[in-house]
Parts: C-alpha cells; sequence; structure tokens
C-alpha cells in the first residue's frame, strides 16, 4: 500500500488529504475547514471504470440535489457517474463544514453488497464500524483503513476478501517512483512536468513513461494516463479553492499551477465547466 499525506492552508480555508492507494481499492480522507465540495462542477475523469464510491461524511453538512440539508456520520454508495464521471443527467450533492471530514473507499462495484447509488438514501451502519471510521479519521493509519475494511466486510457492506487483499510490499520500482511523487502530492504540485519528475527519479523519460503508465494502471488512478491524472487532480483543487470565502479566481489559478486565469479558464472550458468565475459564485463558502 502506498500513501501519502497533504495539508494546504489558503487564505480563511484549510484542506488536509491523505490518500491510500491499493490494487482493489483506493481510500481518500480529507478534512476541510470553510470550503464546499460539489459533485456539480467536479471534472470528469475521462475513461469509465467498474468502481464505486462509499462515501462517508463523519463531521460537517451534506445535501443531495433536491433533499434537505443533514448533519452528522452519512455513509452513500455512490454510483461512478455521481462522483468520479458525474453526467448532465446524474443527481448531485454538496458538502461543507467548518470543519467537514470525509472518507471516500473507492472500490470494485463487483465487491459492494449494498444498492449503488444516492437516491437509495444512506446505508444503516453499526456503532462499531462508525467507530472505525472515527479512528481512521484520527489517526490516518493503514492499520485503521485495514480495520474499517474488515468491519465493512463483517457486515456484508463489501465483500469480506476485500479487506484481506493488500499486498505487504509493493515492488521496488514502485516504492522508489513514489518516493519521488509523495513529495508533489503532498505540496499538492500538480503542475510538475514528466521532465522534472524524470530529473528526480534520475530515470530517462521513456524509462519513466512505462513506469508511470504501469502505476497509474495497477492501482486504477483515475484518467487516460499520468497527464490526465494530473490534469483531474489540478481541476478538482482550483473548483474546491474557488469556494474558499475569500479567494479570488486569479489567487486560485496562480496556486494550482496555472500560469495565469486566462489558462485556468481555457482548462474549465476543455473540461466542458463553466468559466472560473460562474463557478465561483455557485460554490463560494458560505453560500450553502
Amino acid at each position: 500500500m502506498l500513501s501519502a499525506t497533504s495539508l494546504r492552508t489558503f487564505g480563511q480555508s484549510t484542506l488536509r488529504t491523505t490518500v491510500f492507494l491499493e490494487r482493489r481499492f483506493r481510500a481518500l480522507l480529507v478534512s476541510r475547514d470553510r470550503l464546499l465540495f460539489h459533485t456539480k462542477y467536479s471534472p470528469p475523469a475521462r475513461k469509465p471504470s467498474s468502481f464505486v464510491h462509499l462515501y462517508a461524511s463523519l463531521r460537517g453538512s451534506f445535501e443531495a440535489q433536491g433533499g434537505q440539508v443533514v448533519s452528522g456520520p452519512q455513509c452513500y454508495v455512490l454510483a461512478e457517474t455521481e462522483f468520479d464521471r458525474v453526467l448532465p443527467t446524474s443527481q448531485t450533492f454538496r458538502s461543507w463544514g467548518d470543519p467537514c471530514s470525509i472518507v471516500e473507499l473507492r472500490v470494485p462495484a463487483a465487491d459492494v453488497r449494498r444498492p449503488i447509488g444516492l437516491g437509495h438514501g444512506p446505508l444503516e451502519l453499526p456503532a462499531a464500524v462508525w467507530d472505525a471510521y472515527h479512528a481512521l479519521e484520527q489517526t490516518r493509519g493503514a492499520p485503521e483503513l485495514h480495520a474499517l475494511m474488515a468491519r465493512l466486510g463483517d457486515v456484508g457492506i463489501i465483500s469480506a476478501g476485500l479487506s484481506t487483499s493488500a499486498v505487504k510490499e509493493e515492488p521496488e520500482r514502485f516504492v522508489r517512483l513514489w518516493d519521488v511523487l509523495r513529495p508533489l502530492y503532498e505540496e499538492l504540485a500538480t503542475s510538475a512536468s514528466l521532465k522534472q519528475i524524470a530529473i528526480v527519479a534520475k530515470l530517462s523519460l521513456r524509462q519513466l513513461g512505462r513506469d508511470l503508465g504501469e502505476l497509474t494502471r495497477t492501482f486504477g488512478l483515475f484518467g487516460a494516463g499520468f497527464r490526465d491524472a494530473m490534469r483531474v487532480l489540478r481541476l478538482r483543487a482550483a473548483v474546491l479553492l474557488l469556494s474558499a470565502p475569500d479567494a479570488s479566481a486569479s489567487e486560485v489559478a496562480k496556486a494550482v499551477g496555472y500560469g495565469s486565469l486566462d489558462a485556468m479558464g481555457r482548462a474549465f472550458r476543455d473540461a466542458a465547466l463553466p468559466a472560473p468565475s460562474v463557478v465561483q459564485e455557485a460554490v463560494r463558502y458560505p453560500a450553502a
């Protein structure tokens, strides 16, 4: 399992994330202060996949399209088209808080034992599962993630075998490459070029391309390759930071590595998103 944690302060807002990469599942822990996430403006990955998302809101507020605002622990089984590849016809949702804590598990659809879709409402989870979620929230450790997966398997939310599928030791080429990529994640350096990464990794561009391609395929990273994954990450970071109450669009463009506000606007158009000013008006905290 590969993991990394990032912390970004942006004006009055804070974003802290921890990612865990496994071959059959991925986990993302998110702590947001004074930031709002809205799936309507989530730039989609281009490559379809057969994954779904267990989206657990531990703290903060949650509002599904057409529903009421709810607070406190909620867990939903989201279709891919409700999270990673949101379509115009998809039901959307938004979440926010001061603070807001989320645990998102990306798992194969074949391993899920509950109806898939936001319209089915939240899962009913026993206290032991919520305890495991909160333990992971507090420690951000791999043992606590494994314990949570085991609990979800015990109560029949996911297949029991998924919790035991973790690889104890990754191949040396993955560890070496992750040692280079981890600092980029920690700094949310979504504008790093392949040439820069190759120099730090002491690899040729050809070898780096092969290793990154294998890493992307092995861990099911969204997108059609490393460049596409970085494109999506940068867009999602931009949309999220646009919700900061004291942010300007130009400051956001600079923070996520676009050369200018015009460059960010072009990236938004290419991703079929509204202009940054329109997105900012829709998501600015505390508009909820």
